[in-house]
Order: structure tokens, then sequence, then C-alpha cells
């Protein structure tokens, strides 16, 4: 018997370690961002070069034929540069970077099934040189985009715009945050999540050498927005930039719940509450439902999960860069790259 649980705990770390193939294989592409309006279809949005894709799934299972959107000169991806997405009842709004740093949107009405010409976000031609914006819907058809912006000063703030016609047209641009030091993190991902009136930004700061995780909240819809709060207790004193931003979802009641990575570790916490360690790892994404918290990871090649009904991790094949949403009936649809392939799971 302890020899035959000792070949089944090697035949389980080989597998493990090997880098089996997990998922159904959706499309050639990198960097997929996903999610889910009020009828329950996932919408999603990945690049592949320089052209941006877009794709459907109600069932998380059988994904609608990719359609292609456009193609941008130089079009920012990787390590977790892409193009974003955003949807409400009216319409779908996706954004993306050229390599000149402008952010650009494209918009569908869901009554019409059309996709707009691309529309230039930033007032200020070829400032968004990082390559890093992020999109978040309101329920009256407006969106907010922010993005990592070098206008003035040539060092990066927070700025943004709103649209107020389903990203057709958007409004003079706004700095949300700057940083009392002159810049916020360079490299790392901006999140944007949103419920009702309820906006919440979530960035990675700088200030006195430490590269901590803030919030700026807004309940008008983006209109404003108040006091950036960092997260969590601790600190994180590095003089380099982690490339690494964490994430934030809404549950269905209201709760804001966060995930991020300081040094090695990644945390989670709630506003207000106090951090929870979680395990050793990075890219970090987080979808709360009724049942609680999904979040995947990334760990030496891996992906990890942890759900409500398993808090131990457990990894569950290669790839990087995942991404969830939340489905009818609580489900979670995973996405991630995988050697140039994007594929799903249901976790």
């Amino acid at each position: 018997m302890i020899q035959f649980i000792l070949s089944l705990l090697i035949s389980v770390n080989w597998f493990i370690g090997s880098g089996h193939t997990a998922g159904k294989e959706v499309a050639k592409g990198l960097q997929p961002v996903a999610i889910t309006d009020l009828d329950g279809v996932a919408h999603i949005v990945y690049g592949r070069g320089e052209v941006l894709y877009y794709t459907t799934t109600g069932t998380g299972e059988q994904f609608k034929p990719s359609m292609r959107i456009d193609s941008l000169l130089g079009l920012a991806i990787g390590a977790t540069r892409g193009p974003q997405i955003a949807v409400n009842k009216q319409s779908v709004v996706i954004t993306a970077l050229d390599k000149m740093g402008n952010v650009w949107a494209y918009s569908r009405s869901k009554s019409t099934g059309q996709w707009q010409k691309r529309v230039r976000v930033n007032d200020v031609a070829d400032i968004a040189k990082e390559g890093f914006v992020a999109l978040a819907a309101g329920p009256a058809n407006e969106y907010t985009a922010v993005w990592l912006d070098l206008r003035g000063d040539k060092r990066n703030k927070l700025v943004g715009a709103r649209s107020t016609d389903g990203g057709r047209t958007w409004s003079v641009n706004k700095t949300m945050y700057q940083s009392p030091d002159g810049t916020i993190c360079e490299c790392c991902q901006v999140s944007a999540v949103s419920q009702g009136k309820q906006v919440v930004l979530m960035f990675r700061n700088f200030i006195n050498g430490s590269r901590d995780m803030y919030l700026l909240t807004s309940t008008d819809g983006g209109q404003t927005f108040g006091k950036a709060e960092k997260i969590g207790e601790g600190t994180w004193k590095l003089n380099a930039c982690p490339m690494d931003g964490g994430g934030m979802s809404i549950s269905p009641d209201g709760n804001l719940s966060t995930v991020w990575r300081r040094a090695d570790k990644l945390y989670t916490a709630r506003p207000g509450q106090p951090e929870i360690e979680l395990a050793t790892g990075k890219n970090a994404k987080i979808v709360t439902t009724q049942k609680g918290d999904y979040i995947v990871f990334q760990r030496e090649g891996q992906l990890w999960k942890i759900t409500p009904g398993q808090p131990q991790p457990t990894a569950f094949g290669s790839g990087a860069y995942a991404n969830m949403t939340r489905l009818s009936n609580d489900r979670v649809l995973c996405l991630w790259e995988q050697d140039g392939t994007i594929r799903a799971e249901i976790i």
C-alpha cells in the first residue's frame, strides 16, 4: 500500500510539473479579457499580432466564431497589456492602445449589432506610452476609461475619460491621481470594476520608495472619485517595477474584493478589513460569487486556483495571464494564454 501511495504521488507531481494542457482551445491569440452582461453572455476580447478579435459565449463551453475588429499599428499586448472590454444593456466597448501611446475605443450597439469606427480617447496625442488601459461600464450607457499618462511632466499619472453615449464620444481627459513623489508605478496594469453607480479603480502607487496598491472609488458613475486609499497593512520597498497589477471583483451584493502581490506573496482583502496571505505567486485575478471568491494566479509556469470549495491552491495546467468572469448560476469562466493559444475552462 505504501509503495502504491508513493507511486501515485510521484505520478501526480509529474503530471502537474510536466506542463499538461488544460481547458478548451478557443483561438490563437494572447491576453484574453472577458466580462459578462446581465443576460449571462460573456464578451471576450483578445489580440493576435496587431489585430483585435472579439467572441462571445453563453455557456463557457461553446464559443461563437471570433470576429476581427480592427488592426492597430504596434498594438500594445503582452505582460498584462492588451485590449480591454466592458458591457452594459445597451452596448459593448473595447479599448486598446497603439505603439505611439494612443487609447482607442470601439463601440457596438446591441440593438444594431454593428461596430462603429474607432475613436481616440486621449485628448493629448501619444501620451500613454506604457500601454495600460482599464475600462468599466455603467447602467446608463456610460463608460469610464483610465490609463497611465505622461502628459505635462513626462511622469506617469492616472488619467481618465468618460463616455455617456456607449463609447462613441469621450469627455475631456481628467487627472484622477498623481503621486506626491511624481510618478505612480510605471509598468503595472491598472484595473477598473463597476456595479451600478459604483466605479472602483486600482493601481500600484510609488511613494517613498514603496510600490503598494491603492484604490480610487466613485459613487456617481465615475464623474468624481474620492481620496486614494492604500490596500493592506504591509509595504513593498522596491527600486524596480514588478509588472503586476493585481485584480478586483464586486460581488452580486456589492462587496469589493481585491487580490495583489507584495514581494513574492499574494494577498487578498476587502476595503477596511485585514489582508489575508494566500500563497506564493504573481499575476493574480479574482471573481466573487454568492459562493465566495475564486482566485487564479501563476507560479513557475503553472496556473493555480483557489475556490470556495478548495481554499488550498491547486494547479490546473500550464499557462499565463489568466482572466475570469462570472457566468450565470455562479459558474466561473477562466481564460488564459498558453503557447500562443487562448484556452478556457469552467472552474
